[in-house]
């Protein structure tokens, strides 16, 4: 496999001018949970799309946000290092609940803060862990199943888990935007993609969409790239973002507009931009 990178020329640009998740048949929402400061409770809901009953096992897990924007558990070391973590300040009901099909079910979460909580932001992961629908044993004329029936009575159920970020914040946070080392990724004939760093300052986390649009002389084109929903979590202070284009504009001397913006739902505003020509 061959990969060819093409350098970009760039200039800064800077702008004062951010759902749902379904799964196997399980519809959540919203895909994240942001308790704003001096907010006290929040909810999940839950819908089962699919054609039978779906039970789920509910509970918080501890991760992190490497550099290159994958998420993982952290380790002991780091969990008794006396980090103070969303889930170990918040209640939340039912532990495990029972959906029909078609049903929904209601998440309710309820902080409690510290009182000698540092402002900041704090985040743990909400777990929804599929548990297995019991399988009733193929049964003979006489009603029975015999041991070799027994044995060979089994449903292959695919187990399906599903963790969302759950961040409490306190106090007045802010944050700052900026994107750098951009450059156009060609791996064989397959669709070329822009690769980013997309880089965060302040006591929060960032939260946007990434845009990429062709320029048409000096006025925005067609938009040939788009990611929802990329995220940067502190404490992580950069991550690599991934965002697929159209192959044309894999041409040389063809300009893009790279564009992250905020989702102003979860309190932020930042909108940055650059402008991009791609090189031989």
């Amino acid at each position: 496999m061959t990969m060819k990178m093409h350098y970009l020329s760039l200039c800064f640009v800077p702008l004062f001018f951010l759902s749902t998740i379904a799964s196997a048949g399980l519809v959540l929402n919203p895909q994240r949970i942001v308790v704003l400061d001096r907010e006290r409770t929040a909810s999940l809901e839950l819908l089962n799309t699919s054609d039978e009953a779906a039970r789920f096992q509910i509970y918080f897990e501890h991760k992190k946000m490497r550099e290159d924007g994958s998420i993982v558990d952290l380790d002991d070391n780091e969990i008794n290092d006396g980090r103070q973590l969303a889930g170990d300040m918040i209640r939340y009901s039912p532990r495990r609940v029972n959906i029909e099909s078609q049903g929904s079910q209601t998440i309710r979460l309820a902080v409690r803060r510290p009182k000698d909580l540092a402002d900041g932001e704090y985040i743990s992961h909400l777990a929804l862990k599929q548990i297995p629908n019991k399988v009733e044993p193929v049964t003979n004329k006489t009603g029975e199943a015999s041991a070799e029936e027994k044995a060979l009575s089994f449903k292959v159920q695919p187990i399906l888990k599903i963790a969302i970020p759950v961040i409490v914040r306190k106090g007045m946070l802010q944050a700052s935007a900026t994107i750098s080392d951009i450059s156009l990724v060609q791996e064989d004939e397959r669709q070329p993609f822009v690769q980013l760093k997309l880089h965060r300052s302040g006591n929060r986390s960032l939260y946007g969409d990434v845009e990429i649009f062709r320029l048409e002389g000096n006025s925005t084109g067609t938009r040939v790239g788009f990611a929802k929903g990329i995220a940067l979590y502190e404490p992580t202070l950069s991550r690599v973002v991934n965002v697929q284009v159209d192959k044309e504009v894999a041409d040389p001397g063809t300009k893009l507009l790279v564009r992250f913006d905020e989702k102003g739902k979860y309190g932020g505003d930042n909108s940055v931009e650059q402008i991009i020509t791609v090189q031989p």
